[in-house]
């Protein structure tokens, strides 16, 4: 527990700091568990497009259970104004505005069922409504004379509803033996999903035996046509309007066949071949515009050099754009590359030496520095949303323009904003202004040790505030360690950062 005047004090995000009210009436589909009851109208919270000051509001716990592995941690995100919770036993989430409106959806139905691994939650549009998608690597341990299988099952929920949109599960592999560990058991790669349309491509690996290599594939899902199809030997980094682009290769040292793909989602036909001839060539960020990987060669093996590129591969046009780091990262596979697309016309990407800002219009860089520059530090990177970066240094979170690459100073919030202010998505703080930290949040916001309406267990709040790794429009959160006590009870809380300005 922490003291109530550290928990209730707002927290502002200096600079560099730096993440429909629409209420349905109708019970979770089953498998849904839901304490949502009725009311005339759904509570709003301020929005800030994009949000630049936080204060703090809530926090979730999330519950051990039985049989959870040490590699199942919590991932959590936010969609609206619903947080979301999710690990391998499921998804729950959390209307901020509203406590009486939380759900559950459970990741399996039948006891034959294990999962292995499942996604962060992916936040997309369909019809309209803001929706939660996630995805699991599952095996069926088998039913009757059915032989084991592995599965990758995908749930679209409406996160106001909480109810499934839609479900499909796919059958990928075929099981020898029925261990955690046995051959064929799935695995998730890398996960690309359209914003605009909810369509889900969902890297998967097969494990033939323990020298063999990978039976890599991708399961294409659209929650239109509630249909999928298998694209077999690519790792997909972007999906949009049918179109999946994914890397193709052995990726080990000695390898050259590293190959980009553009193939049409539906059929699983390929569309487009560009045969880079790299050792490795990975996927580390997709938008509706272009596809972004990682390509590697070594140029003298025995030497240790290599050729190192960010390279962009328009999904219309098939059109490749190459960015060389200005300082090669180190190691291989990804080359420690972390990308954030911001949702708009940017994608920001870090090796935690270097960063590169580029422009999603054209796929090339726009901006960057490194830790050679002078009088700068690269940040590690967090999220990024509607041209601003989210980010944290050794001495606090920070913000930077997405578009730029420069410090974004946070605007000065007079107090916690009510539900009916109404702010202005262009305000452009002056580098002059001084976010003030006294400010007094109201009663609702203290801290008890007890859950208050709408906030969760505040009492669970550990003191320091850290970046946001998921923001909206309503705020943004991040995932906590438990500690003390609460260690043998949580597996993690989820605290809900409020925007302020």
């Amino acid at each position: 527990m922490v003291a109530t005047a550290a928990v209730t004090a707002a927290v502002v995000l200096l600079a560099g700091c730096g993440g429909n009210d629409k209420k349905s009436d109708s019970e979770p589909e089953q498998g849904g568990q839901s304490n949502t009851s009725a009311t005339p109208s759904t509570p709003t919270v301020p929005s800030f497009d994009p949000p630049k000051a936080f204060a703090l509001a809530a926090a979730y716990p999330s519950a051990d259970y039985q049989g959870r592995s040490t590699l199942d941690e919590s991932q959590v995100g936010i969609a609206g104004q619903v947080v979301l919770v999710g690990g391998w036993a499921g998804l729950s989430g959390h209307d901020v505005a509203d406590p009486t409106k939380t759900w559950t959806i459970p990741s399996k139905a039948a006891e034959t069922t294990v999962v292995n691994e499942s996604t962060k939650p992916m936040v997309v549009k369909v019809d309209g409504k803001d929706v939660a998608v996630v995805a699991y690597a599952e095996t069926d341990k088998g039913n009757g004379t059915q032989k084991p299988k592995g599965l990758v099952l995908i749930q679209w929920i409406d996160v106001m509803s909480g109810q499934k949109v839609a479900e499909i599960s796919t059958p990928v592999s075929t099981l020898e033996g029925t261990g955690t560990d046995a051959i064929g058991t799935p695995n998730l790669m890398n996960t690309a999903y359209d914003p605009d349309s909810g369509q889900v491509a969902v890297g998967v690996s097969a494990a033939r035996s323990i020298n063999a290599k990978r039976n890599d594939l991708t399961v294409y899902a659209d929650p239109k046509t509630q249909k999928a199809t298998i694209v077999a030997g690519i790792n997909p980094a972007a999906v949009h309007d049918g179109v999946v682009a994914g890397a193709k290769g052995e990726q080990s040292d000695n390898a050259t066949d590293g190959t980009m793909m553009l193939v049409d989602g539906a059929s699983g036909k390929v569309t487009k071949q560009l045969p880079l001839k790299l050792a490795y060539l990975t996927p580390v960020a997709g938008t509706t515009k272009h596809a972004y990987f990682y390509g590697m060669k070594y140029i003298d093996y025995g030497q240790g050099t290599k050729t190192e590129s960010l390279y962009a591969i328009d999904l219309s046009t098939g059109a490749l754009v190459q960015t060389a780091p200005a300082l090669p990262p180190e190691g291989i596979g990804a080359g420690g590359y972390s990308c954030f697309p911001d949702q708009t016309t940017s994608v920001v990407c870090t090796n935690g030496k270097e960063i590169i800002g580029l422009d999603d219009t054209t796929g090339k860089k726009a901006w960057g520095f490194n830790d050679k520059s002078g009088g700068r530090v690269v940040p590690d990177l967090t999220a990024a949303f509607h041209g601003v970066v989210y980010a944290k240094t050794e001495a606090q979170p920070v913000l930077l323009d997405a578009k730029t690459g420069q410090d974004l100073p946070s605007a000065a919030p007079s107090g916690s904003p009510s539900s009916g202010d109404t702010p202005s998505t262009g305000d452009t703080p002056s580098t002059g202004d001084t976010p003030s930290t006294g400010d007094t949040p109201s009663d609702s916001e203290s801290s008890s040790g007890n859950p208050s309406p709408g906030n969760g267990d505040l009492g669970l709040f550990n003191g320091k505030v850290e970046s946001p790794v998921a923001v909206s429009a309503y705020g943004g959160v991040y995932r906590q360690e438990a500690s003390g006590t609460d260690q043998m009870d949580l597996e993690s809380i989820c605290i809900y950062l409020k925007p302020t300005a």
